[in-house]
Formats: C-alpha cells, sequence, structure tokens
C-alpha cells in the first residue's frame, strides 16, 4: 500500500486504498477514523425540508475544478439552524474535514471524498444511525438560483454554480439520497 520507497503507511496511502476499494470504509488510523462521505449528488432530488425539487446540474460539480474545491471541507455533525457555518456553530459541530476528493466509478453522478473523523463518538454514530451526509453550497450570485412552478404546482430550483462549499454535515438522510435509503456513508 505505501506509495513511496521508505514503505511507511500514511494516513494518504489509506484514504487512496479506500478509495480504490482496496480497503473498506471505515477504517481506524492512529488518532482518526478514515469514511467514505458522498460530498454531493447530480441531477434532480427532493428536498422535503424545502418542500422543493432541486436540479444540480453535473457540469459544476464532476470536473477537477470542484475536486480541488472539496479539499479541506468541513465535516460536521448535523446542520446548523443557518444555512452556512459561523464560527460558533464551527466549533460546536466540526468532527473533521474532506483530504481526498474523487467520483466514483460505481457512482459517476456523484462526487465522494475521504473524510479524516477525529470525533470517536460521531464515528461510532457514522456507523450507526447517522449514515448519511448533505452538503451546504452558498450562491453569492442569487442570479445563479432559477426557480420555477411545475405543471402540478411543485417548486423546482435550478442550480448554478455555487460560489462556496460550506461543509458537508453527517446526518440521518441526505437530500441526494433521492428518497432511497440513506448511503452517503460507505460502510463496507
Amino acid at each position: 500500500m505505501p506509495s513511496h520507497d521508505d514503505a511507511v503507511t500514511t494516513e494518504l496511502d489509506v484514504a487512496r486504498a479506500i478509495r480504490d476499494g482496496e480497503l473498506e470504509s471505515p477504517q481506524r488510523y492512529e488518532n482518526k477514523w478514515l469514511f467514505a462521505l458522498r460530498i454531493t449528488g447530480t441531477g434532480i432530488s427532493y428536498r422535503p425540508a424545502l418542500d422543493e425539487y432541486v436540479y444540480r446540474p453535473p457540469e459544476y460539480y464532476l470536473n477537477e475544478e470542484f475536486l480541488e474545491r472539496c479539499q479541506g471541507l468541513p465535516v460536521i455533525f448535523e446542520h446548523p439552524d443557518k444555512a452556512l457555518l459561523n464560527t460558533d456553530e464551527f466549533r460546536d459541530r466540526s468532527i473533521g474535514s474532506i483530504m481526498l476528493s474523487y467520483i466514483p466509478e460505481d457512482a459517476p453522478d456523484e462526487v465522494w471524498g475521504i473524510a479524516l473523523i477525529y470525533d470517536g463518538d460521531a464515528a461510532e454514530l457514522m456507523a450507526t444511525t447517522h449514515i448519511s451526509t448533505s452538503p451546504a453550497v452558498g450562491f453569492g450570485d442569487k442570479g445563479q438560483l432559477k426557480y420555477f412552478r411545475t405543471r402540478d404546482g411543485s417548486r423546482l430550483l435550478i442550480e448554478g454554480k455555487p460560489s462556496q462549499l460550506d461543509h458537508l454535515a453527517v446526518c440521518e438522510a441526505g437530500v441526494w439520497d433521492k428518497g432511497g435509503p440513506p448511503v452517503g456513508i460507505r460502510k463496507e
């Protein structure tokens, strides 16, 4: 597994092995856990909390620039009351960060990342009850958001390119589960 000459296994080696399917997710590594987490899906989904459908265009997410933007993305436990983090919410909810992002071959319409999780209690919940994820993105240019009404009266939001990635929340069920079972955290 080590990718360098001195044969020392690093957290990056473990992350790459999880990404490549050589190791299962999660893995304990020294003082932390490494989990494979879905950062976002693309296409259409339903947001029950907002009673709206959302379309997230793949071209803004399934690319190298977006993968680079995910490096260091804070992983938190549940979303804050307001959409984006502030200092207090970051201190209260932070459990880790994304270190390696990728588009999996078995889910080519999603972006996943390997997260370093330092909070042992959160890692335990991620293995039992809080088994999905939900990203928070910001749109500084509100013109990037287009709202429509469908024929049946439902609200549809078509997102543009987000100006910021704020956080990835670990939760019980996420929007990008698309109404199916919660699968935002890989546990093999």
